[in-house]
């Protein structure tokens, strides 16, 4: 099986399209200047790679933005320019890594939030581009009905792991071609953010340079459809190179510094290379991270030095000419190294003048014309989720034979709400009529019980209730991962981090509290306290967050990515939830507002799943989509079948209306946990007890959103063929 990239967007700050910037990366020039979006006093620097003269307008047309966010506006343009040669007729599906989503035109809202309690009425539509999914629902509307979609978090590594994901569906062939990518705009939090850490430079940034000091921040967007080659054939497509390979991993090391050696980001390297069928010595061209962070580039420069021994390719940062592009960064570089082995040159590091003593590799100064056989692009995020991503030449290399999709067994279930810490039987009891007991002093307990009081100092409440949940499934240290999902991340704490600055200045931010307002705090937190190395993921997709979590872990189990992967969600009770964002989004209300995590770890060897009754549990099928649709695709239930929602609604009605699954009985978990956006995982691990205790022979766990949904059938196993 081959992988095409057939299509390439990019907007940068040297440029609206991918020949544009990519033609100014290659000159060397630096899209740098004075930040105007927003006030950078108190910050140790006033300039950015902020797209000069940008609107939304631009690319919604005259008056058509309302609504819009920055982001939306610089993803919608790639997407259209990587989509230009593919007929709208043809399905398509969508991975979008980003951090920001609409932060900057919702900052001013959660600060009057923050300070009033309450904003007026008519600006709370405001909120509606805040979410991570918001980008991905604005491309949905904005480009083309996509079939499926997904918005994910990694932090510094989202839009390669967007790739990743992609890649995923179509060697398991869930998928033909796969429109994967990132954008971020920039926005205070983020700016503030990153110089409170210290990790802003005052000049423009010198990647591998002695005198580096600092990154220098930046936006834009990047997308590639990526297809297999029998799907790009059928239509004609011309491709540009092979996605070949791909590796990730965590370092479990901090949330914010590199692993000094660069083992990981070595290992991510190799193994990528692995997959590829390809030596060391085949590589002539990496794009590196290089943020120009003093441990970052020390680290990576000796992580290249393990992987590549003595044949040491030609290395560059795009960083240096047009900043940091954060959750877009992944993508954007993966861009930058398909055009150079597409067109036969290899950029340079603008600005790289003396090359520091612990980064010495064969650096470049200047843009090279040579033959580029394969390229690496490099990306490493807070927490320490590193990606790799292997693109070579087309038809260079054989055909990689690819394994069957390996099937999904459930391993442990775990919950953390109302009624405590419960496993799979436990979990059961959440299907009791009622509304929930107080769970906060069953919650405190629990936590002040469970955790590590010092290793957990510096996580926030849903980080740990995310790193609670986790220790319950056993034993996690080694190659585990996780996906975690979280519908509108830590929205209060932004709020009080923005008080904090209008109030004390941008000298005042915290840096305790930053790194915990990305969407994958929780679980990079969670991955580094259970030392977990394997992918970890936020994933967000409004009240179906949950099951979309789920249904990405499993992706990951069947592509071979990990042998276990835990997937499920979190939430915390949040004030500004509660009054602004539940209400916008959902259609009907139900309190009182709750707060929980669970998860459900899943694992490749049914070995490793244990039996119950005589009984394991598979999940047998999954599904996720954007739009309404009538879920279909499950087998007709047997005689012993429910399907189990977070709360039985009319959206769900619409989901299984005239479908085999609409005739059997339905549980919902809400009121008896409470109402939050995590409840599905909750109905995940009540369908595994179910099933276990042999209350059913199979179930269907249903989530819907506002853009979609996303559903699991789980099976005892030979239940279900």
């Amino acid at each position: 099986m081959r992988i095409w990239i057939t299509g390439v967007g990019l907007l940068t700050a040297l440029g609206r399209d991918a020949t544009s910037s990519f033609h100014g990366i290659c000159k060397g020039r630096r899209g740098f200047r004075e930040v105007t979006l927003f006030d950078t006093a108190g910050c140790r620097t006033t300039v950015a790679g902020e797209l000069a003269d940008f609107t939304v307008d631009e690319v919604a047309g005259p008056g058509g933005g309302a609504g819009w966010s920055r982001t939306d506006a610089m993803a919608v343009a790639a997407a259209r320019q990587a989509l230009a040669a593919c007929p709208e007729e043809l399905p398509v599906d969508l991975v979008v890594g980003g951090t920001t989503a609409g932060m900057l035109e919702t900052e001013d809202l959660l600060l009057t939030l923050h300070r009033d309690g309450r904003a007026p009425r008519d600006s709370t539509a405001g909120m509606l581009s805040h979410p991570l999914s918001a980008t991905m629902d604005r491309l949905v509307a904005a480009v083309r009905p996509f079939g499926k979609g997904r918005a994910i978090c990694s932090a510094c590594s989202s839009g390669a792991n967007a790739l990743v994901l992609a890649a995923a569906w179509l060697r398991t062939g869930r998928s033909e071609r796969v429109l994967a990518g990132g954008a971020d705009g920039l926005c205070r939090v983020t700016f503030t953010g990153f110089n409170s850490l210290g990790a802003l430079s005052p000049e423009p940034c010198l990647p591998f340079d002695a005198r580096r000091d600092g990154l220098t921040l930046g936006e834009g967007a990047a997308f590639l459809l990526v297809e297999t080659e029998a799907a790009a054939r059928a239509r004609g497509a011309e491709p540009i190179v092979e996605l070949r390979g791909w590796a990730v991993a965590s370092e479990a090391h901090h949330i914010t510094n590199p692993e000094p050696a660069g083992t990981t980001a070595a290992e991510v390297m190799r193994r990528a290379l692995a997959m590829g069928g390809l030596a060391p010595e085949d590589v002539d061209y990496v794009n590196a991270h290089g943020t120009a962070t003093k441990l970052n580039d020390a680290m990576e420069a000796a992580a290249i030095r393990r992987c590549f021994g003595d044949r040491l390719p030609l290395v560059s940062s795009t960083k240096g000419a047009i900043g940091h592009t954060l959750g877009a960064a992944g993508a954007v570089e993966a861009v930058v190294a398909a055009l150079a082995i597409a067109r036969g040159v290899a950029p340079p590091t603008a600005g790289l003048e003396q090359v520091d003593e612990a980064c010495q590799l064969p650096h470049l100064r200047e843009a090279r014309e040579l033959p580029i056989r394969a390229a690496l692009s490099n990306s490493f995020g807070f927490g320490g989720s590193d990606a790799a991503i292997l693109l070579t030449q087309v038809d260079r290399h054989p055909e990689l034979e690819v394994s069957p999709p390996r099937r999904v067994f459930v391993a442990a279930t775990a919950t953390v709400g109302p009624l405590g810490l419960s496993d799979a039987t436990g979990a059961l009891e959440y299907l009791a009529e009622g509304p929930p007991p107080d769970e906060e002093d069953h919650l405190d307990r629990a936590l002040k019980a469970h955790l590590d009081a010092g290793r957990a100092r510096r996580m926030d409440r849903a980080s740990r209730l995310a790193a609670l949940a986790m220790g319950e499934l056993g034993e996690l240290a080694g190659e585990a991962g996780a996906i975690v999902g979280s519908a509108f991340g830590s929205v209060d704490a932004c709020a009080a981090y923005l008080a904090r600055i209008e109030e004390r200045g941008a000298r005042m931010a915290s840096p305790a509290v930053f790194p915990n307002l990305l969407p994958s705090s929780p679980v990079a937190h969670a991955s580094i306290y259970h030392r977990m190395r394997g992918p970890a993921l936020a994933i967000a997709d409004l009240q179906a967050s949950a099951e979309a979590a789920l249904t990405a872990a499993a992706d990951l189990i069947a592509a071979g990515e990990a042998d276990t992967m835990i997937g499920g969600a979190v939430e915390p009770q949040s004030a500004i939830a509660r009054a602004v964002l539940a209400p916008l989004f959902f259609d009907r209300l139900v309190e009182p507002r709750s707060e929980g995590a669970a998860m459900l770890r899943f694992v490749a060897d049914a070995a490793l799943a244990p039996s119950t009754n005589g009984k394991m549990v598979e999940v047998v099928g999954w599904w996720t989509w954007r739009g309404r649709r009538v879920l279909t695709e499950p087998a007709p239930p047997g005689s012993s079948a429910a399907v189990f929602v977070a709360r039985d609604d009319e959206a769900v009605n619409l989901a299984l209306a005239g479908g085999p699954w609409a005739r059997v009985p339905r549980e919902a978990l809400v009121p008896r946990v409470g109402s939050h956006e995590a409840v599905g995982a909750f109905a995940a691990a009540a369908a595994v007890g179910a099933i276990v205790a042999g209350r059913y022979d199979e179930v269907l766990v249903l989530g819907t959103s506002t853009g979609g949904g996303a559903a699991l059938h789980f099976a005892a196993c030979g239940a279900v063929p």
